[in-house]
């Protein structure tokens, strides 16, 4: 049970939004429309978690520093065309065996599509937490690690409004678990970081990270971590039911 909580901070991705299809479907679909060989980029339907097999090597590629220093590599990657979304469009083009020279028309397309409300979910109770935060008079924010995007599409999701303000990392310049993008939200909450709840899907950025910077945490999402040091996190599955956990 946490008391005194003056603001709430949600993570984007996996919390309070989510994709409707998979990374790999919808990038299958910005190739094919730029009439890339569909016998080529059809792997990106057939082959399980390879989205993510991209994005892991993508990740390898970042300078040492922004992962020692959790800087951000959404915007602040001048190395690559699109930042690190450049970075995954190479390690898929190498893969997939396309022309590099279609890289940028490509991975500009796929930075417009992600853009499309029609993609996106919004966690089905978003709204009961909004008209319970507003009658407690607790601030809601998102802190999230994104690119300059997301503010964009939570407007076009139509859920904005809800918030006092949309951190990103891009904006600080750090990810989480960084404790400079906590810093930046406890000064736009203006209140003390144990006044703050912050609630997302990753154990390490988002519990960890915030738990860290002084701020409370609840884990959101249905898979708990094994071990028995993890049994007394805080967690979630759904945004409604942190109004059980706010005395």
């Amino acid at each position: 049970m946490f008391t005194d909580i003056r603001a709430i901070s949600l993570d984007a991705m996996g919390t309070l939004i989510g994709l409707r299809r998979s990374p790999a479907d919808i990038y299958f679909e910005v190739l094919r429309d730029l009439d890339h060989d569909v016998g080529k980029i059809s792997r990106l339907l057939k082959e399980e978690g390879i989205f993510r097999r991209y994005w892991k090597e993508a990740e390898k590629r970042l300078p040492l520093g922004f992962i020692q220093e959790r800087v951000d590599r959404f915007h602040h990657l001048k190395e690559s065309p699109f930042a690190f979304w450049g970075l995954i469009f190479q390690v898929m083009f190498e893969d997939l065996q396309l022309d590099r020279k279609d890289l940028i028309p490509a991975v500009a397309a796929a930075y417009h599509k992600f853009t499309d409300p029609g993609l996106w979910a919004v966690e089905k109770t978003f709204r009961d937490l909004t008209d319970f935060s507003k009658a407690r008079k607790i601030k809601l924010f998102v802190t999230s690690n994104w690119d300059f995007r997301l503010p964009g599409i939570l407007k076009n999701l139509g859920i904005d409004t809800g918030f006092d303000k949309i951190i990103t990392s891009a904006l600080v310049g750090f990810e989480k678990p960084s404790a400079k993008i906590f810093q930046y939200l406890i000064s736009a909450a203006q209140c003390d970081p144990e006044q703050i709840l912050h609630v997302g899907d990753r154990l390490e950025d988002d519990f960890g990270g915030a738990q860290a910077a002084g701020l409370k945490a609840v884990l959101y999402g249905n898979n708990r971590p094994e071990g028995q040091h993890f049994q007394s996190i805080p967690q979630i599955n759904s945004l409604i039911k942190l109004t059980g956990v706010l005395k």
